[in-house]
């Protein structure tokens, strides 16, 4: 017992010290972009005007954060091109909020976003054992493809000088500090990266891979299907029956959300609260998650007791700013119908909320997300018909 608290606080240690150094390298190629625009100039306006100096800065600074975003794209491309290589399926690809998906074998333009990310290559594995899943070069291609192509930028820069130079060595600042903070194994706001997964997570806990295969093939489904119930037995038991005692593992935790999503669509209400109040209440676990879980726990309260002091408790400012940046969550529009529409009692409110929600589903990746919460949306419209009709009686 006592080795694995040594175990568990020397783990802890390295994980905080690799955080520091993952953050210092995410710095560290905005600071150097800084120096060397002033200093690329200041040797290109000869006769010492502060003015276009500060002008001709700005329109570096802003050049790199275009190439930030061209190295986004680079980024999701190199995890296709070395998933593909490596026998995985192409699923979907997103920039920003709008993503290319696969679905009954046409590509078809999406929108969605998930927190904290600017973009999203998600594939499906290829057929075997979950832990003995491909993930290296999927997972290495993102950051690589960065770093091998501000490489490439840096040695042209060479070869040509002056302003060309000036423009590649920018776009070769910004892909090489990219793709060694994503690399370099960190947990960033308690969030493994790629680099994390790679050389420290998954060679150690073959659980974790299991997590993540689950999830990525249970989104492949889920893309395609109208129901979790339309999932093989095999992945829909694995999900519900698998060990969820680790929730400060992200895997693990994503997972968990999976869990509840089918508990909800088979109706399984009860269970479905109990998964969303343990996320709430694990101090482990990452915030992303306890704002998923409030939003249900909100749902829930809503849709049972229908608690003033708990709704408005639940629903504080942090968790109003989340709900609005998840607005394009199919969940989360069904959330807000059902608060407008039993909570406040604004039917014209919540008829907007549905529209929105109709709207949400189906531009939604997911296609199963969309169907599942249309179809809780019915529940909601049922629960207010049932409170009208008892008002009346």
């Amino acid at each position: 017992m006592l080795t694995q608290r040594r175990k568990d606080y020397t783990m802890k240690t390295l994980d905080k010290i690799l955080t520091i150094i993952c953050y210092i390298l995410t710095i560290a190629p905005f600071l150097i972009l800084g120096a060397y625009s002033a200093d690329s100039a200041d040797r290109l306006i000869a006769d010492d005007n502060v003015g276009l100096e500060l002008i001709l800065m700005g329109g570096f600074i802003f050049l790199a954060l275009f190439f930030m975003l061209i190295h986004i794209i680079i980024h999701e491309g190199g995890h296709l091109i070395m998933g593909l290589a490596t026998g995985w399926k192409y699923l979907s690809f997103r920039i920003g909020s709008i993503a290319l998906v696969k679905r009954e074998g046409k590509l078809q333009w999406k929108k969605t976003t998930v927190v904290g990310t600017g973009g999203q290559c998600l594939m499906i594995p290829p057929e075997c054992e979950p832990t003995e899943c491909p993930f290296f070069l999927y997972l290495l291609g993102g950051g690589l493809f960065n770093i091998v192509t501000g490489g490439i930028a840096f040695g042209i820069g060479m070869l040509t000088g002056g302003v060309a130079q000036i423009i590649l060595n920018i776009f070769a600042i910004m892909g090489i500090g990219t793709g060694l903070a994503n690399l370099f194994p960190a947990k960033i706001g308690g969030t493994m990266n790629d680099g994390y997964q790679i050389f420290i997570e998954f060679p150690r806990n073959k659980e974790s891979k299991k997590y993540n295969y689950l999830l990525l093939s249970a989104n492949a489904i889920l893309t395609e299907a109208e129901s979790t119930k339309e999932m093989p037995e095999k992945i829909r038991n694995t999900i519900l029956n698998a060990d969820y005692s680790n929730l400060s593992d992200t895997g693990c935790a994503n997972l968990y959300c999976y869990k509840a999503s089918i508990l909800q669509d088979e109706g399984r209400y009860e269970e479905c609260r109990e998964v969303y109040q343990r996320i709430a209440d694990s101090p482990d676990v990452l915030q992303i998650f306890r704002n998923e879980a409030k939003c249900e726990l909100m749902y829930y309260e809503i849709m049972g007791e229908c608690n003033a002091e708990r709704i408005d408790a639940l629903y504080d400012k942090k968790q109003a700013e989340y709900i609005k940046a998840t607005a394009l969550y199919p969940s989360r529009k069904r959330l807000m119908y059902a608060y407008h529409l039993i909570y406040k009692n604004d039917k014209a409110k919540a008829d907007e909320e549905y529209r929105a929600l109709l709207k949400t589903a189906k531009s939604h990746p997911i296609k199963a997300d969309g169907a599942i919460e249309l179809r809780e949306a019915e529940r909601v419209t049922k629960l207010y018909e049932n409170i009208r009709n008892n008002a009346e009686a």
